[in-house]
């Protein structure tokens, strides 16, 4: 991975004053809490990433406009040398995660250095697209995993320990989250040389990398320029505070389970009647296991026998439910390959929300699924394998507003 130092883009405000500004992803924002988000302040971030047409009735041009403005007033600084920015979250439930904020060199897909770990659902990339054209200025980063046997972790705790950060911001569900800044050389070089070598996994935003991409070769952008790079956060898979939290599946029918019986090693009803009794009890359950919850009845798990799984399953990936549920099990009960990505599969990451569809039968069976432990997480995508579409989630999610890149930045 082509790694870079920067000169981030920043809120011209001490530490604790920027937590107001702070936005979810722009993916994670809609309407409703877009109106909330820009009540807080005229300077919230979410001006900017879910921006209105405003006078000129163009969206893009608006939050381009804004951008311009903003710096030329001094509500945003862009630090004058290029640096690194450690990311640290404290978790809500105690421990933290640590990240690198950092510009990473667009890469051709074939060559494997920066890969996609899951199938991803088809989007428009039209939106982001325009929004980067306009502002030339990559405003959100993506998560990537890198396999670096967690001596990442150790660079960023030696640079963060007894050092003021340079932004916070408390998220809605407790999690702490701090940006620091590195700009020594020498200490830049060390990040470089140990994370340089290596090929990353993208965790969380597949899109925003490949608006960046296509950017980047829409316009012809050098090789070694911001314009080139990705903004993005890189996290350790060895990280101890590194969750892999399901996403849960649906169907809007009933369905008859009995043709791919064979499949499961034992099945046990599960006396729960929440979502989350449930997803817990899958998470209990001996691997690899999926709950089957019909609407207006129990919930039962299977366990599922890896060795039914299909040739063409990648090894480390059998130990995974998800993985057989999309290879195995939905082909048993006659679904094509394409019904995870057409609208017949159904995605809920709230066991809550699932639960709630399928009392009042908007949805007729749901399906849920374990935790992933990051460990088989980094086996199953060992030599370039790919996972099914919205197979992890990644949380917390990294947010928008901390620290973003100019496409006119000095590198480093």
């Amino acid at each position: 991975m082509r790694l870079y130092a920067f000169q981030g883009l920043r809120y011209n405000r001490p530490a604790d004053e920027i937590d107001p500004l702070i936005a979810p992803p722009y993916d994670q924002i809609d309407d409703t809490l877009r109106d909330q988000l820009q009540r807080r302040s005229p300077y919230q971030f979410a001006w900017l990433i879910k921006p209105l047409p405003g006078a000129s009735g163009d969206p893009y041009q608006e939050a381009a406009r804004l951008h311009r403005q903003w710096l030329a007033q001094g509500t945003l600084v862009q630090d004058a040398e290029p640096s690194l920015y450690p990311y640290v979250i404290e978790l809500a439930d105690g421990g933290h995660r640590l990240g690198l904020a950092c510009l990473a060199g667009v890469e051709d897909p074939a060559a494997g250095i920066i890969r996609p770990h899951e199938a991803t659902l088809d989007k428009p990339l039209a939106d982001r697209v325009a929004l980067l054209e306009a502002t030339r200025v990559d405003l959100e980063p993506a998560f990537f995993l890198s396999e670096d046997g967690g001596q990442l972790d150790h660079l960023l705790l030696e640079d963060v320990t007894g050092q003021p950060p340079v932004a916070t911001h408390l998220d809605p569900e407790g999690n702490r989250h701090l940006l620091y800044r590195v700009s020594d050389g020498a200490r830049i070089r060390r990040y470089q040389d140990l994370l340089g070598p290596l090929s990353v996994a993208i965790a969380d935003g597949h899109h925003r990398y490949k608006t960046g991409l296509t950017f980047a070769r829409k316009t012809g952008a050098p090789a070694g320029t911001a314009a080139a790079a990705k903004l993005t956060v890189v996290t350790s898979i060895a990280s101890p505070g590194l969750a892999i939290d399901p996403i849960h599946r649906a169907l809007s029918r009933e369905l008859d389970l009995s043709p791919a019986a064979h499949l499961a090693l034992s099945r046990t009803t599960v006396d729960a009647a929440s979502g989350p009794e449930v997803a817990a009890a899958v998470a209990a359950a001996e691997q690899p296991a999926i709950a089957f919850w019909p609407a207006g009845g129990k919930a039962e798990i299977w366990r599922l026998d890896p060795s039914l799984g299909p040739p063409e399953l990648a090894p480390g990936a059998r130990s995974l439910a998800v993985a057989l549920l999309h290879s195995a099990v939905l082909p048993a009960l006659g679904f094509a390959p394409a019904a995870a990505t057409d609208g017949t599969v159904i995605y809920r990451s709230s066991p809550e929300k699932l639960a709630a569809e399928l009392a009042a039968g908007s949805l007729k069976l749901g399906i849920l699924l374990p935790p992933m432990k990051p460990d088989a997480f980094s086996a199953a995508i060992a030599h370039g394998d790919m996972l099914p579409p919205k197979s992890t989630r990644f949380l917390p999610k990294v947010f928008s507003g901390l620290v973003w890149a100019s496409h006119d930045s000095k590198l480093a």
